[in-house]
């Protein structure tokens, strides 16, 4: 039923989620130790840059899930998205320091 009416409304559908405000690396790529999962931006006024994320930063785990190994499809899709209004804690790795942040999940909306 809902591949059905995806399909009927074609380019006036709407995705929406609750996402952090950053950039991440999606597709088939894992996360190793040679290879972390870095934020490549962080967009200005959004929940991410208010809890202090920046680029560069290393995404460790979300949630308390270690990343390693998993794909970035995965991660972005079941572990930084949610329900918009709720919150994630990500441990980050910036400069040698290892930080915990809450991040409000705020919502997006794609076209």
């Amino acid at each position: 039923m809902m591949i059905l009416s995806m399909a009927l409304c074609g380019a006036a559908c709407k995705e929406e989620f609750g996402g952090l405000g950053i950039e991440v690396d999606t597709g088939e790529g894992k996360v190793t130790r040679e290879n972390p999962y870095v934020i490549r931006d962080v967009f200005k006024g959004g929940t991410g840059e208010l809890a202090g994320l920046k680029p560069g930063d290393k995404i460790l785990s979300v949630d308390g899930q270690e990343l390693l190994g998993y794909q970035h499809e995965y991660i972005v899709k079941s572990l930084l998205r949610g329900k918009p209004g709720t919150m994630v804690t990500l441990q980050v790795e910036r400069e040698g320091q290892l930080m915990l942040l809450r991040v409000l999940r705020g919502r997006v909306v794609l076209q």
